[in-house]
């Protein structure tokens, strides 16, 4: 049997994009008989230090990234004393990937590093003048440590690793993730559904925008909030939906949005969600009329590839990855302008009522070939 052991920050329960990205992987793997250790944090004292599951050992130690920096590696080495059969190791990036290198080289195992996105020189718009430095040389300092394979989710990754870090083309492999298309398909959303949901929250005869994912500046919602005022003022029929994943920036992001509902005549028209499940949030995205995600950076984009294979209208930015996984009606605004977000609103909402505006070619991002090349690198 084959085996494999993923060192990985986070792991469902916990929801975030690259939870879900590997939650795909590793349940493909475990269908073509792959054994899958995992080791991952404990961020909640409810789940159990160790869960089986058929194929799958999950080990969960620490309680968040800098306890599992330290922690993940001694429960590696336990795991991979005791059972020596395991071919190699597949680690993402940041924090898991100091522990799986040294592991390699103790137990001579090869690894596989995941890297869903480089920042580089980005950081100093992310992060304060006193901190971003830190942030800098780990991540430097991550891709010192050496890896067999480094397994890129875009060519824009790939080629940020090739350009900025010197990474060797022999090592760089690109596979892009999956989408689950099945899922994240609109006719799966009845108009019955999307009535009850009009009905419920009020949206009736509204013209409704929808952002959706974390509150992180990478994402460009700051600027998206900066628009607000103005958008409500030009769009009184709108209603700016907020579905925000849980993470260090949501509580300031969601005050300020409470102060600009407040200043409004109509304060209803801007309404938050704290990070509904997957089927709730397909019924959200199937009753908007756009979404909008001006991001600043992506590796690869899942809510940008999501609302495309929805159909749905999307305002973005044409920045790192999200070109090579955007289709249908989208329009790109130059980043960091609150100013073009306004624009774009008016222009995509024009293009809408008079079915107009230029279409993308479409694009597929299948999960079981993803995992397919995945095979054929380890």
């Amino acid at each position: 049997m084959k085996s494999l052991l993923f060192l990985l920050d986070y792991y469902p329960p916990h929801r975030w994009g690259i939870e879900n990205v590997f939650e795909n992987i590793i349940s493909r793997l475990l269908q073509k008989g792959y054994h899958i250790y995992l080791i991952t944090s404990r961020f909640s004292h409810d789940l159990p230090t160790q869960q089986q599951h058929k194929n799958l050992t999950i080990y969960r130690v620490g309680t968040g990234r800098k306890s599992f920096f330290f922690a993940a590696f001694w429960m590696g080495v336990k795991v991979l004393w005791k059972y020596p059969h395991i071919h190699l190791i597949h680690s993402s990036t940041y924090t898991s990937a100091f522990p799986a290198s040294v592991l390699g080289k103790l137990f001579h195992k090869k690894t596989i590093l995941t890297v869903h996105e480089i920042f580089g020189k980005l950081w100093k718009l992310f992060k304060p003048w006193y901190i971003r430095w830190g942030y800098q040389l780990f991540e430097r300092l991550c891709f010192l440590i050496p890896h067999n394979a480094y397994h890129c989710v875009s060519l824009y990754t790939l080629n940020s690793l090739r350009l900025y870090y010197g990474i060797s083309d022999a090592k760089l492999h690109l596979i892009y993730n999956g989408v689950d298309t099945e899922f994240w398909n609109a006719h799966h959303v009845s108009e019955a559904t999307k009535r009850q949901r009009r009905t419920t929250y009020g949206w009736e005869n509204k013209f409704l925008m929808l952002y959706y994912g974390h509150s992180g500046k990478s994402k460009g919602i700051d600027y998206l909030v900066q628009a607000l005022p103005a958008l409500l003022q030009q769009h009184p029929d709108a209603v700016l939906i907020f579905n925000l994943i849980p993470a260090k920036r949501d509580k300031a992001i969601k005050a300020t949005l409470r102060q600009q509902a407040q200043k409004s005549w109509h304060p209803e028209q801007i309404q938050i969600f704290d990070g509904r499940e997957k089927e709730e949030l397909r019924a959200l995205v199937a009753c908007v009329d756009m979404v909008i995600a001006p991001s600043l950076a992506e590796g690869f984009g899942s809510v940008h590839s999501e609302v495309c294979a929805m159909g749905k209208p999307l305002i973005t930015t044409q920045v790192a990855a999200i070109p090579e996984v955007v289709s249908g009606h989208v329009k790109c605004v130059q980043p960091c302008s609150r100013e073009a977000i306004i624009q774009a609103v008016e222009e995509m909402r024009n293009e809408i009522a008079t079915q107009t505006g230029t279409r993308l070619p479409p694009k597929v991002f299948d999960w079981n070939m993803s995992v397919q090349r995945l095979e054929g690198l380890y």
